[in-house]
């Protein structure tokens, strides 16, 4: 009789943990095939950006946990329910999508031994992603632009509401002044992230970056085993959370982890590892969804009014590093919580792929690039006219010159006060559906030319068609030395 030596608990921990059984490098099929939820999720992001700013032009009081120290909360201020209202998680989900999908094709390439292809894939990668952010980008500035020169601002620098007067431009009293402003726009916007026609475009930069870096990190570890590369994508996610940087966490944190999901998507022993626990997995996502949204609730404006918020307040200076914003912060905790919750769910995932999100997901970018002028426009003739009339300016004496209140500051002028609430309530949604129609209408025209555009200036400026490259033997490619 032959001796069977006993399993301790150690080895058969080290033989059911994901990343042991099986082949390390075998990739199962073709997560492509599968990522419909990433557009499904793509879609609640963009829409999550437009409820978001509705809120922070005519209800900013959402982005607390009550209106008052002393007042009862509203039901939209209750944790959880006042997610889609205060912000901060549609860019962060933005980010993640950016280093889940750039990371998706290249690491497949090199999980199959096609070191060249992959090397390949994130050179014509890294090459087209700048174009494709900044010619669509440059269009919406210049309709903004144009829009602006036409008076289509007026309304909104009138009204009562505060942050469509921010977010307004004032023009220039000449119009060569103007033509300078847009192309010191145009620079500022992919230089510092600002932008005054459309401040919505802040994000674009951070993304842009965010990929780049994906990209760079792609090369580090292309050789390197899966176990280390977990190692890696740690030490990179906690390196970025430490960083006291502004909006780390809301990008270079969100590219990395969408780098290790979609990295995990390819690993065979960690699917199959997961569909042998399905208890365990159900309880796990139920955790990190009930953990996620309730991270995700912290307010972005006093937390001290309700003591949950509190809790969470005096707690961040154990958690994050000093001088952040913690709302983003929290923000992206929750997100990369309930985004592994809906990566470990089959069920979410399905629910995430249904014709609506995907549509959703589709004009997401569109959306993003239309929604602000829209709103600060359109939205705005509706809840206050189109002429930005009666108007009396800001009040002057005899000599013209601006009356002063007790303290020896201007006074404000007379904003013109919105519209009845039956006005407002059919208003906002009529001109949801009109940012949705233009968002598609922009899929349909304005993206297929900048894809073309794009593709020109690819075909102009590459040496060699991809076939041609990808036929070359590793040591016949030309080589530069550092």
């Amino acid at each position: 009789m032959d001796y069977i030596q006993p399993a301790h608990l150690y080895s058969r921990i080290l033989e059911n943990v994901p990343w042991k059984s099986g082949d390390p490098n075998a990739v199962k099929g073709d997560p492509k095939k599968s990522v419909k939820w990433i557009d499904g999720l793509r879609g609640i992001a963009s829409f999550l950006v437009v409820l978001t700013h509705l809120a922070r032009a005519w209800d900013y009081d959402l982005f607390a946990p009550r209106d008052d120290v002393d007042i009862a909360p509203r039901l939209l201020q209750l944790p959880v329910l006042r997610i889609p209202w205060q912000g901060r998680l549609g860019v962060t989900i933005f980010a993640f999508l950016t280093g889940y999908v750039c990371a998706l094709k290249p690491i497949k390439q090199a999980r199959n031994g096609d070191f060249l292809g992959s090397f390949t894939s994130v050179a014509k990668s890294a090459f087209r992603r700048p174009p494709r952010l900044i010619f669509p980008a440059t269009i919406a500035l210049i309709i903004s632009w144009v829009m602006a020169q036409c008076g289509a601002f007026i309304a909104a620098n009138r009204s009562d509401c505060w942050w469509c007067r921010y977010a307004s431009p004032d023009l220039e009293d000449s119009l060569w002044k103007e033509f300078i402003r847009l192309f010191e726009n145009f620079l500022g916007v992919w230089t510092t992230g600002y932008m005054a026609y459309d401040d919505h475009q802040w994000a674009l930069l951070p993304l842009l970056k965010a990929s780049m870096l994906v990209y760079v990190t792609l090369c580090i570890v292309m050789f390197v085993k899966f176990r280390y590369r977990l190692g890696i994508y740690l030490g990179m996610y906690l390196y970025f959370h430490q960083d006291a940087a502004k909006n780390t966490e809301t990008f270079q944190m969100q590219a990395i982890y969408g780098m290790f999901l979609s990295d995990l998507a390819y690993q065979v022993s960690f699917k199959e590892f997961v569909e042998r626990h399905k208890w365990p997995r159900r309880v796990l996502v139920t955790l990190l969804w009930v953990s996620g949204l309730m991270i995700c609730s912290y307010p972005g404006e006093h937390p001290e009014w309700a003591t949950w918020s509190n809790y969470m307040f005096e707690a961040a200076h154990y958690i994050f590093p000093p001088d952040v914003n913690i709302g983003k912060r929290y923000s992206a905790i929750g997100v990369d919580l309930i985004i592994l919750a809906i990566y470990l769910s089959p069920s979410t995932k399905e629910f995430l792929a249904n014709r609506l999100l995907l549509w959703l997901g589709k004009q997401s970018f569109a959306v993003y690039l239309v929604h602000g002028t829209l709103l600060r426009t359109v939205l705005c003739w509706m809840l206050y006219g189109i002429t930005g009339q009666p108007w009396d300016g800001e009040p002057v004496d005899g000599n013209g010159q601006p009356l002063l209140d007790e303290k020896g500051e201007p006074l404000h002028p007379h904003w013109i006060p919105i519209r009845p609430p039956w006005v407002v309530g059919i208003s906002i949604p009529c001109w949801i559906v009109l940012v949705y129609i233009c968002a598609s209408m922009w899929t349909t025209y304005v993206d297929p030319f900048c894809a073309k555009m794009a593709l020109k200036l690819e075909k102009r400026m590459f040496q060699q068609d991809e076939k041609s490259v990808e036929a070359l033997p590793l040591t016949s490619m030309p080589m530069t030395t550092a």
